[in-house]
Parts: C-alpha cells; sequence; structure tokens
C-alpha cells in the first residue's frame, strides 16, 4: 500500500516541481501534463529506437526526455516575452496539442512494430529503472522526483541564482532596477520547469508502465499543480502533498477493487481538499 502511494506520487511530485519552480520565476506554468507527454515521448523514441547498452539507453533516454520538456516549454516563453501571450493560455493549449502528437505517434511512428496495438514497443528490462523497494513496483524515479526537490529547495533558499529568480517572481520591477536580468531568469525559470516535467514522463516511462499509449498521463501535470497550491508552494510542501494525493489514488483504487467504489469518488475528495485548501491561511513559503 505504501509502495504504491509513493508509485502513484512519483509523476504527481516532477509536475508539482515544474509548477512550483516556474511560479518562483514569476510564469503560470499550466503546461506540466504536455512537457510530461513530450518527455515521455523522446524517452521512447530513443529508448526504442538508438541502439546501445542498457545503461546507455536508461540515461540517454531521461537525458532526452529533460530535453523535450525544455523544448516544449520555449514556446510558451517566446510567446509571452516576444508577443504578450499569457503564459497560462499556452501552457494550457499546448497540453492538447502534445496529447494529440502521442496519440499521432502510437498510430504512426512510434507504434510497435507489429502494427497491431496503439502503443509502443515495449523498452527492454535492461534499460528500465531499477526496482528499489523488493516485491514492489517502486522504481529509482521515485529516488529522482525526491532528490529532485531537494536540489530545487537548496538552489532556491540557498544560491546567488535562486535569490534572482524568487526577487524576479516576487517583484520583477523591483528586480529589474536591482540589475536583475529579469526576461532571463523567466525563459530560464521556464525551461528548467519544463525539463524537469519532461525528465517525469522519461521516468514514468521507464519505470512504471514500459511503454508508450494514448492514456500515458492520466492527468499527473494537473494533480502536481494542485499539489503545488496545496503544498503551500514549497519544496518539502509539494513531496508531501504529493504522495498525499499517491495515496488517496491508491486508496481509491483499492476501494473501487474491494467494495465497488466508484473511482470519481476519488476525484471528489481531490476537489474538496483543493476548495479547503485555497480557503486556508497561508504563510510565505520560504522556497
Amino acid at each position: 500500500m505504501i509502495a504504491d502511494a509513493l508509485l502513484k506520487a512519483t509523476p504527481i511530485l516532477f509536475c508539482a516541481l515544474a509548477f512550483l519552480l516556474a511560479r518562483k520565476g514569476g510564469v503560470v506554468n499550466v503546461g506540466a501534463e504536455g512537457q510530461f507527454l513530450a518527455g515521455a515521448l523522446a524517452a521512447t523514441m530513443w529508448a526504442t529506437r538508438v541502439p546501445g547498452p542498457a545503461l546507455l539507453t536508461s540515461i540517454g533516454s531521461l537525458a532526452a526526455g529533460a530535453a523535450a520538456g525544455a523544448a516544449w516549454a520555449a514556446l510558451p516563453a517566446w510567446l509571452r516575452e516576444k508577443r504578450g501571450v499569457l503564459d497560462a493560455l499556452s501552457t494550457i493549449l499546448l497540453n492538447f496539442v502534445a496529447a494529440g502528437l502521442l496519440a499521432v505517434a502510437v498510430h504512426s511512428f512510434a507504434q510497435e512494430q507489429s502494427r497491431r496495438f496503439p502503443q509502443s514497443d515495449s523498452v527492454s528490462m535492461a534499460a528500465r529503472l531499477p526496482i528499489v523497494w523488493p516485491g514492489t513496483r517502486l522504481h529509482a524515479g521515485f529516488a529522482i522526483a525526491l532528490g529532485a526537490a531537494i536540489g530545487i529547495g537548496l538552489f532556491l533558499r540557498r544560491t546567488s541564482a535562486g535569490f534572482r529568480l524568487r526577487a524576479t517572481g516576487a517583484g520583477p520591477e523591483a528586480a529589474r532596477f536591482a540589475g536583475i536580468r529579469t526576461t532571463r531568469v523567466r525563459v530560464a525559470a521556464f525551461l528548467a520547469a519544463g525539463a524537469v516535467a519532461g525528465l517525469g514522463g522519461a521516468a514514468e516511462l521507464l519505470g512504471t508502465t514500459g511503454r508508450l499509449f494514448e492514456s500515458f498521463s492520466a492527468g499527473a501535470g494537473y494533480v502536481g499543480l494542485a499539489a503545488a497550491v496545496v503544498g503551500g508552494m514549497s519544496a518539502e510542501g509539494a513531496v508531501a502533498a504529493s504522495i498525499a494525493f499517491g495515496a488517496l489514488f491508491s486508496a481509491g483504487a483499492l476501494l473501487q477493487r474491494r467494495t465497488g467504489v466508484s473511482s470519481v469518488l476519488v476525484l471528489a475528495v481531490e476537489g474538496a481538499v483543493l476548495l479547503i485548501a485555497a480557503g486556508l491561511p497561508r504563510r510565505r513559503a520560504r522556497a
């Protein structure tokens, strides 16, 4: 039960960190879902099309996923800075574009060699992420996500670059007056956030599913946004909230199997949690 909750929390945490990191830099990245899917698609193409040793396949797939997520975030960053398009609008619309691209991919250039099912070839077991809890499906993707959360928290609190990013998000005019290149910082925040979400898509592919299909994400990007908000926009809060949502989904699946309770109840509980969290007084997050 615990391992399953952590497994379900893994993609949520990646997407929560993607939203949090961008928001700290003053941009609203509602596109973690699309960046997650772009990363998964790129990782699939690398893992199933590029020959090489298993370890290099794993590393290359993760790197390809992060690069694809950053590239997917580059377009809304450009639209915001050069054309004045609202980042929330462009990123959420690009989610649908990414979902459409994934659907086209598993029916065409990324489809399995037999051409019988709308899915990709399976990633070789040797190239999959290792299991970190024997006897369960919990893989190293959770450790990577946890490490990313720790790294982002330390970056925001302990580095000058993190200070510039937070300053840009908190007061762009004051930051510009202080000599911070706010445009560059916002673009960097966007690209870094996309890379984190794309890395999450690659980790989900290599650790959990093993192949790509149309319903790959199941809304991880949107739940991640909720986890970041419920977690008070801090790295440690995102970890706790993601695990809570993972436990919620895990318990919902268990209830459905054992008692016949509809899985829609989990969505209702999630909405109630968000409404309660939105009404709670907030402290200023340190990271």
